[in-house]
């Protein structure tokens, strides 16, 4: 996809089969309403420290980004 790989599209994955496009590419995080469908963007000063105990060798860690997910 062009626009993604301009940096004018971050991919935003939901499931194994559904995909949201955000045109806000900069590192955050989001809550998504299960019920609506609707993705809600959350800045970083809105979640806490995270704290990834596991580490993976010869990798590390560019970003975290949380997808909180909410039902009624």
């Amino acid at each position: 996809m062009p626009l993604k790989k301009k940096g004018y599209l971050k991919q935003i994955p939901i499931n194994s089969n559904q995909t949201y496009f955000d045109t806000n590419v900069s590192d955050h995080h989001h809550f998504y309403d299960l019920k609506d469908g609707r993705l809600i963007d959350l800045e970083n000063s809105d979640v806490g420290p995270i704290n990834i105990l596991k580490k993976v060798d010869g990798k590390k860690i560019k970003s975290i980004e949380v997808l909180v997910k909410l039902e009624d």
